[in-house]
């Protein structure tokens, strides 16, 4: 239940593959889909406390190490009387965030196919954690993103199982042939 919490694939391919465990299709089944249910749950709520310490966190490492200046060094003009002036520094422009493969492939996801998309490609492609924390960003709806969480963990769930299910399959090398 915890591999399917946090790396969703890993739930059923480690019930088959490890010969202590001898569930039932409907077990395996079951223990899949409450441990992705579990991650999504856990990891929703967990979302916005993490990103509340990291916008405090990151708040007061820029206020204290990135400090910029606003004004040059003072200038002094050695004519009497003597006179301080100071200029301003010009702003920089901002650095342009940089994007990598990844976050514009889940981008152009979200864009294409929206929350159902993003929430279908999730237990398999990205981590629990990882496409939870993603949707949570974009969707505020709580509710909706664990309906389609809910009907994407019960649609791999059935999938995957299934798959172990008809090939019989009980070792890695079996897979491998």
């Amino acid at each position: 239940m915890l591999f399917s919490s946090v790396k969703f694939a890993l739930g059923p391919s480690f019930v088959y593959l490890n010969e202590k465990y001898n569930f039932s299709f409907f077990q395996t089944n079951l223990y899949c889909i409450l441990g992705g249910m579990l991650g999504v749950v856990v990891f929703l709520s967990l979302s916005k406390l993490i990103l509340k310490i990291y916008h405090r966190v990151r708040v007061i490492y820029f206020h204290a190490f990135r400090r910029k200046k606003l004004f040059r060094d003072p200038v002094a003009d050695v004519s009497f009387p003597v006179k301080i002036r100071y200029e301003y520094l010009k702003k920089s422009v901002p650095k342009k965030r940089v994007f990598t493969p990844r976050s514009r492939r889940i981008v152009k996801i979200w864009q294409t196919t929206g929350l159902l998309g993003l929430a279908a490609l999730t237990p398999i492609l990205f981590s629990i954690p990882l496409g939870t924390f993603i949707m949570s960003r974009f969707e505020s709806n709580n509710k909706r993103i664990i309906l389609f969480m809910f009907i994407s963990i019960i649609c791999w769930s059935l999938i995957l199982t299934s798959f172990f299910e008809l090939t019989h399959v009980r070792n890695i090398q079996e897979i491998i042939k």
